[in-house]
């Protein structure tokens, strides 16, 4: 199973959506691998800065490194969870979409893809099980989601005082609504303190019963 976390604009908890399913996913017993392609993961999840080649350096276009290289490459967060990291800023040359395209589709883990509001190659999105789109209830996040593919399903993270309500959302996008998640004070202290691999249960486990059911 493959799930590609993405979002129409920045600001959307994208990354933090995408690493407490990861997180909850390696907890409920299954291998998961979370790939970062924006470069926010490892400070979400309280990692040291990564110094290591990442993702960007895997899909270098003279690079022949095959699906199993790209997993070594990855560092343990807890049991069960690895993150590949985004390695350099860029990629050199074009980009080897085709080669992670079949690699999400091949690994035997539970892959998430953080990638964030940036450009998500067609071989991709069909390659994984399920293109999730991260939003807040926003007219202007709404209103760009409508000009891009359409995902399979929506998290929507919720913010009080919003003209806009969750089934705004999913009526708008006409996909199914997975998640609701509240914006809260408690979930940015658990991200600011590098606690959220300890608190992510308590924060997101209620909240995320049907993100990753196959």
């Amino acid at each position: 199973m493959s799930v590609l976390f993405m979002s129409p604009k920045g600001g959307n908890c994208t990354t933090v959506t995408a690493s407490a399913a990861a997180l909850l996913s390696a907890m409920n017993g299954r291998h998961t691998l979370l790939i970062d392609l924006c470069g926010d993961v490892p400070a979400t999840l309280g990692m040291a800065e990564p110094t290591r080649p990442g993702i960007n350096d895997w899909l270098a276009e003279h690079n022949s490194s095959d699906a199993a290289s790209m997993v070594l490459l990855g560092e343990p967060v807890i049991d069960g969870l690895v993150v590949v990291h985004r390695g350099s800023k860029f990629v050199d040359g074009q980009p080897r979409w085709r080669q992670l395209a079949d690699a999400l589709s091949s690994l035997p883990h539970t892959v998430i893809v953080d990638a964030g509001n940036g450009f998500i190659p067609a071989e991709i999105a069909q390659s994984v099980s399920a293109v999730t789109m991260v939003t807040k209830p926003c007219y202007l996040s709404l209103r760009r989601a409508t000009t891009m593919p359409r995902p399979h399903n929506v998290v929507v993270v919720r913010e009080e005082g919003r003209a806009l309500t969750t089934a705004d959302v999913g009526n708008v996008l006409n996909v199914p609504v997975v998640a609701e998640v509240p914006h809260s004070a408690a979930i940015a202290r658990a991200v600011d303190a590098g606690l959220l691999p300890a608190r992510v249960e308590q924060l997101f486990g209620a909240h995320f019963s049907q993100l990753l059911t196959p």
